[in-house]
């Protein structure tokens, strides 16, 4: 085997460890890492999955922006900085599609050509088009500039995307013109991986403002959730702690005054608790399903 081949393994085990021995004294930056990888995690719960979008294709977007959010991460881990950063534009760009798609709840039937591949991805300017026209976003923009925002961040990475010159080049962030671990270029990462996942996670809460209403689902329903719609309150403030507390106060305030999303929220609410017995009753109804799952995998 080409003894380049060792040499190339060696380095990239090399760079991973002294990425994770940065974050490792750079607690407050792995934690940031950590909460806003969650938060995004937790607001894909908020996307509908009632019968009608179900298997349509609809969350396949957040799906593969969840996908590219993972792959950033281990690429800028293995100092791959210019890859790391077009996997975060791909990631933003998909978070974007999945709202674009269901501006208008009818994700269902507006995806459908895209997800069957017989459609090219919308260009930003009318992703960027789709996404204005949402009420709540353009009440959102009175107080801050989302559009513009999201505009030059989307700029910003598809200018590592394209290679607009040395700036956004791997010889750059790299320092040299091989993968090197360089600690600015990871940080560069980090600032914008938190900007991409604020301006996702307040686009989507825009756009279903229930997120961030009080929905004690636990409470009300025990393990058996509706599936889509709503977050319980823990990911709720999951989500609330990683977003600007100003913009916050903004985003409660249009949720407070949505129709749709009180609604929903006094549905949850009129709802009584869940008894012990019945939890109980959920829960050993899930190990005995878990254990029919687990005899029928081992009978095959």
């Amino acid at each position: 085997m080409d003894i380049n081949f060792f040499g190339q393994m060696f380095n990239h085990q090399n760079n991973l460890k002294l990425t994770d021995d940065f974050l490792s004294e750079h607690p407050d930056l792995n934690t940031k890492i950590g909460d806003l990888n969650w938060a995004y995690n937790e607001i894909g719960g908020v996307i509908p999955q009632y019968i009608g979008k179900y298997g349509s294709g609809h969350y396949f977007p957040y799906m593969e922006s969840k996908f590219e959010i993972d792959c950033s991460f281990q690429l800028v881990r293995l100092s791959f900085y210019k890859h790391a950063f077009i996997s975060l534009r791909n990631a933003f760009e998909l978070g974007l599609l999945t709202i674009y798609w269901d501006r208008n709840d009818d994700s269902e039937i507006l995806i459908e050509d895209w997800y069957k591949s017989k459609e090219d991805t919308p260009f930003k300017k009318q992703i960027i088009k789709g996404l204005s026209s949402i009420d709540n976003v353009q009440e959102f923009c009175k107080h801050y500039d989302l559009i513009e925002r999201i505009v030059n961040i989307y700029g910003d990475l598809s200018d590592f995307n394209h290679t607009k010159g040395h700036t956004f080049s791997a010889n750059k962030l790299n320092q040299a013109n091989f993968t090197r671990f360089n600690d600015c270029a990871l940080q560069e990462w980090i600032k914008h991986f938190e900007k991409v996942i604020q301006l996702l996670l307040t686009i989507h809460i825009l756009k279903y403002p229930v997120a961030i209403q009080y929905t004690p689902m636990e409470q009300k329903f025990g393990i058996n959730t509706p599936f889509g719609t709503f977050l319980d309150i823990e990911q709720s403030e999951n989500i609330k702690s990683v977003l600007d507390p100003n913009e916050l106060i903004i985003l409660q305030q249009i949720s407070d005054n949505d129709e749709n999303a009180k609604s929903l929220a006094s549905w949850v609410n009129s709802h009584p608790n869940i008894s012990d017995k019945d939890f109980k009753k959920q829960l050993d109804d899930f190990d005995e399903s878990m254990k029919q799952m687990n005899s029928n995998n081992n009978n095959k």
